[in-house]
């Protein structure tokens, strides 16, 4: 079962590529969420929650091409959970989430060509990442060795 979710937070590494059996291009990547609450004593505990994010097709490219760790992104897309066994014969859990759609929201520290990618007031979108937003795409096929997992 998966449930829709939208998540502001930043790559925890930058974006690593491949290109799966049917030739799809897929980027996987770490993502942090930051999250502050107040303890029972009152004092603030921040904590981050971690997912591991996969694009596919021209939002993989888009992401791959534009963005770095650090940077801040809004992601929208399909959350699953994934049970697995480490190398030590631990029992694990990640946070799976498939992109549906996401929004710059600047560059984080860096100062490089990539910046002229946010979406800041009055500055323009370039075309392939304005192709690329709001596009999900629809012919996937998950099932077997062509599912981008990512661990």
């Amino acid at each position: 079962m998966s449930a829709k979710v939208q998540i502001i937070g930043n790559l925890g590494r930058d974006p690593e590529t491949r290109v799966n059996a049917n030739n799809t291009f897929i980027a996987n990547f770490s993502f942090a969420s930051n999250n502050q609450r107040k303890s029972a004593t009152g004092e603030t505990v921040k904590k981050a929650d971690w997912y591991n994010i996969t694009a596919t097709g021209k939002q993989a490219q888009i992401l791959a091409k534009h963005v770095r760790k650090g940077d801040p992104l809004l992601i929208e897309g399909r959350q699953t959970l994934s049970e697995w066994t480490d190398r030590e014969g631990n029992s694990r859990k990640s946070v799976d989430v498939l992109v549906q759609d996401f929004r710059f929201l600047g560059t984080g520290n860096r100062n490089d060509e990539n910046q002229a990618v946010s979406e800041t007031a009055g500055s323009q979108i370039p075309d392939d990442i304005r192709e690329a937003m709001h596009t999900a795409p629809d012919d996937l096929d998950f099932s077997g060795d062509n599912f981008p997992a990512v661990m």
